[in-house]
């Protein structure tokens, strides 16, 4: 069942070999892709994403969606992604990494995501009467309000710092991160341009769109996401 889609992921991009660590630059309508599958997990994969992001934005002033899954995850941007062949090693070089990672996620939206979850906890944020949910994404921007009034005005509250504190100890495994650079410096990097989503990519990009179309539009853009990458079986 997966060998169509390992063929047709080698004729739009690469399928990468045990000492490779793919690379895929993608434009879509909704902006410039990055895709990175380093095959290590979600919690990895959000923390290099968010010090990969973090990275990028101190060689050009860029702002990123993330989105991640257990195999890869995704920068998205508004402009071109300035990752090259001349610049990639150092990109994911173990080189000043605590202090990065610190950096990284107080530029993030880990702590943004985190302090959701503890306002709701805390009272913060009505989640809606018994039997009326309010929709994740309405939820999301609750907090993220609150989140920037705090980090603004006050940004010793004690829910923002837990935020932070719960972000560090529970996605940021230092230790484990450091292993994944280290392996990649031994690894050969391929970077592909692929002209549309390729099957590697697919289901992070669904990920992602949870975050921002209701049920029904995002069932009706997987079905055209999936009838383009039919036809190019």
């Amino acid at each position: 069942a997966l060998k169509p889609l390992f063929k047709l992921q080698e004729h739009l991009s690469h399928v990468p070999r045990e000492n490779e660590l793919l690379i895929e630059h993608i434009e879509t309508k909704d902006g410039f892709h990055l895709f990175v599958y380093p095959f290590e997990g979600r919690l990895v994969h959000e923390a290099m994403a968010a010090l990969l992001a973090y990275r990028i934005s101190k060689i050009i002033p860029i702002s990123f969606s993330i989105a991640m899954n257990d195999y890869g995850f995704e920068l998205l941007s508004d402009q071109p992604i300035p990752l090259d062949d001349s610049n990639v090693y150092e990109l994911f070089t173990e080189d000043n990494l605590f202090d990065e990672i610190n950096r990284a996620v107080n530029s993030s939206e880990m702590a943004r995501r985190k302090f959701r979850d503890i306002s709701v906890i805390g009272g913060l944020i009505f989640q809606g009467m018994p039997g009326e949910k309010i929709k994740a994404r309405h939820l999301q921007s609750s907090a993220s309000l609150l989140f920037n009034v705090f980090s603004e005005y006050e940004p010793g509250n004690l829910l923002l710092r837990q935020a932070f504190n719960e972000v560090m100890d529970q996605q940021m495994d230092e230790p484990r991160l450091r292993n994944m650079l280290q392996r990649i410096q031994q690894s050969k990097i391929i970077i592909e341009f692929p002209k549309q989503l390729t099957p590697f990519c697919f289901p992070i990009k669904v990920d992602s769109m949870r975050e921002t179309l209701s049920s029904e539009k995002l069932e009706d853009r997987i079905l055209r996401m999936q009838a383009q990458l039919k036809k190019e079986r």
